[in-house]
């Protein structure tokens, strides 16, 4: 700490009520309630200007004025306004300040402007669950994630009872990440009672058969939102630390330290068996490690900031493992593919002046990817005679495109977009050098650019791996490869339209979905951003509600299997049945297999009424006009129809119909 950041501090500490009275005035947020959010803004920035960490201090700062005002105009001088905040702070705490607190003060308004301006993104649907201690990790994950621009929407569940709970979790919408912790600081009465000084006079077996049942209805809850979301849930482990203040907390985090490490064990060892019987993968936050590197000091006030009061354990996991996982889905839920350049991000040296050391640990890392459903592919400027993967990790084949020569960067990644028929919006690049990172970025929008020898870059794709998780085995590098050989294929020049088609041996089988399909199928919705008509997503537990039929179409050719390529949703309506959710892979652009689902689907209605809308996005061009070309008449911004057209249906597909929805002609399924 250097002795501006304390003369800083105590100079906002002394100001507070005419800083914060600025911030609401400039905020335009009248009222008792914003001013004294503002003054908790003040008392948050001067803590940590006292612990000597100003640029801290000053993130936060921004983070909580985007949180509390959606605070991007604070950094703007506004009409009738003559300075910004940082100017107005400026003139009124600098004439008292020294050299070196001034200089503090400039460089953090300049830090605190610059994060205020930055726009959030797409906003991130969390749902917690658990008590005062997650609801600290919430607020204060919200303040460090409004300072990155990610804008979160909490859901707080806190309702002891597991029933309730259940019921609870049930009213709210699709969400993005899951955060449970059912044993905090006091939100299960057996394990509060198991930790209460007055346990101490008796066995731990005597506390037993409380916490089993507690951990009984921990499963039946996990269950429940296993099978509820797709998103990757995150289960605390048991930390065993307590909400203490004062002398009487710390004799009691003394005199009662070994039970609760004992009955922390106990739970872990039976939190550990619950995760691995669940149905798919449980993610885990490590409180136990975090309050075990805390010390003591873990359950206590770390500070207090107006009407911020969090322990050292709440904040630790706030900016910690919770930030990581957010950052994670906020970047690179919606990511398909990774391109890599090769010279010291695959391996440390130039293959072409010399010997090279592969990065054994990053590759390793790209192949975990892999195996969860990510591509792979290589942008390098090389000569392709050079390139070798003799003792990699990483193989020829396990890139779906490999651009090596001598050309930019940006076009090569723009040919592999367009050769994969995938949106750069859905890339990550991976360059070690500055400026090939800036030109892929300016030359392909969207596109998330990373260096590969910054450590956060391998920690953020570690925690998205993690968060992949439920796709292990999902590996579709081989459905790309027979994608681009498919695609040579039907380039031969031929006299008639169609002919080569009718030589790929198309077949597409329609059925409606399988309870072992919906898996794959919500994967499908959640990540298809081209043709997806009405960009809702949608959970397991709606997609396997009685009153929806799920749709769905395999395709396969000469070159395999392709997989479920498209799906159907249609929720059942007393005049009109509707299509809320209608996607197509991207692998199967250009075959008709779009027209054969929705016209079968059409079909299966029996003359009902079959009704879809196009809810447009800046990627969705592809689908607009599927509904048009099928013969669906636009009224009221909703599409209608109830007579089939299965002339539409091109034919170089051989149909494989389920008997429940066959009501094409035979001809056209045979």
């Amino acid at each position: 700490m250097n002795g501006g950041e304390l003369e800083l501090s105590r100079a906002i500490r002394a100001q507070v009520d005419a800083l914060a009275e600025e911030l609401q005035r400039l905020a335009e947020a009248p009222g008792p309630a914003a001013l004294q959010q503002a003054r908790t803004g003040c008392a948050l920035l001067a803590h940590h200007l006292a612990q000597g960490e100003a640029a801290q201090g000053f993130t936060a700062l921004a983070g909580w004025l985007k949180l509390t005002f959606g605070a991007v105009r604070l950094s703007e001088t506004e009409a009738g306004c003559d300075t910004t905040l940082a100017a107005r702070w400026h003139d009124r705490l600098s004439p008292e300040l020294s050299e070196a607190a001034r200089a503090t003060l400039i460089q953090g308004l300049a830090h605190l402007t610059e994060t205020l301006a930055r726009p959030p993104g797409r906003a991130l649907r969390l749902l917690f669950i658990g008590d005062c201690l997650i609801w600290d990790i919430a607020t204060q994950l919200q303040i460090a994630a409004a300072a990155e621009g990610i804008a979160i929407t909490p859901h707080l569940c806190a309702q002891r009872d597991g029933a309730e709970l259940r019921r609870a979790v049930e009213g709210i919408g699709p969400v993005d990440l899951v955060f449970y912790a059912p044993f905090g600081f006091g939100f299960a009465q057996s394990y509060a009672r198991a930790l209460a000084p007055g346990a101490l006079l008796r066995p731990m077996a005597r506390d037993l058969p409380g916490l089993r049942a507690t951990l009984d209805e921990v499963e039946v809850t996990l269950s429940h939102l296993l099978a509820r979301t797709d998103a990757p849930i995150y289960l605390h482990d048991v930390s065993g630390a307590r909400q203490a203040s004062g002398w009487r907390g710390a004799l009691a985090d003394r005199f009662g330290a070994r039970r609760r490490v004992r009955v922390a064990e106990w739970l872990n060892a039976r939190l550990d068996a619950l995760a691995q019987r669940a149905a798919r993968p449980v993610l885990r936050i490590p409180e136990a490690a975090e309050a075990h590197r805390l010390g003591p000091a873990a359950g206590r006030l770390l500070f207090e900031a107006g009407d911020l009061h969090p322990t050292a354990l709440a904040a630790s996991l706030a900016s910690g493992p919770y930030l990581r996982a957010c950052r994670a889905a906020h970047l690179l839920s919606r990511r398909k593919l990774v391109v890599s350049d090769l010279d010291n991000t695959l391996w440390a040296g130039e293959i072409g002046e010399g010997p090279i050391t592969h990065h054994h640990d990053r590759q390793a890392l790209l192949l975990r990817l892999k195996a969860r459903g990510v591509l792979l592919a290589v942008a390098s400027k090389n000569d392709p005679a050079n390139i070798s993967w003799r003792g990699a990790a990483l193989r020829a084949s396990d890139f779906v495109a490999c651009e090596i020569e001598w050309a930019p960067k940006a076009g090569n990644i723009a040919k592999i977009a367009a050769r994969l028929n995938l949106a750069p919006e859905s890339f990550v690049f991976l360059d070690d050098r500055a400026d090939e990172r800036a030109l892929a970025e300016a030359g392909c929008p969207g596109l998330l650019a990373l260096d590969p020898n910054a450590p956060e870059t391998w920690q953020l794709l570690d925690d998205w791996a993690d968060q992949r998780a439920a796709f292990a085995g999902s590996d579709r590098t081989t459905l790309y490869q027979a994608r681009a050989a498919r695609q040579a294929y039907v380039a031969t020049p031929s006299e008639e339209p169609g002919a080569a088609y009718r030589q790929l041996g198309l077949r597409v089988a329609i059925r409606t979905a399988k309870r072992r399909d919906l898996s794959r199928v919500g994967e499908l919705i959640a990540r298809t951003n081209q043709f997806n008509t009405t960009q809702v997503p949608i959970s397991a537990k709606e997609l396997s509600d009685p009153s929806r039929r799920v749709l769905i179409a395999e395709a396969r050719d000469r070159f395999g299997s392709m997989g479920i390529v498209s799906a159907l949703v249609i929720a059942q309506g007393p005049e009109a049945d509707e299509i809320t959710q209608f996607v197509l892979s991207c692998r199967a652009f250009g075959y008709g297999i779009e027209t054969a689902l929705l016209q079968t689907a059409l079909a299966a209605q029996s003359g009902h009424p079959l009704r879809g809308r196009i809810n447009e996005s800046p990627l969705n061009a592809p689908c607009r006009e599927v509904y048009a070309a099928n013969g669906f008449k636009l009224r009221d911004g909703i599409w209608t129809a109830q007579e089939p057209r299965p002339d539409l249906i091109p034919d170089w597909l051989s149909l494989d119909i389920a008997p429940d929805l066959r009501a094409i002609p035979a001809q056209a399924s045979a």
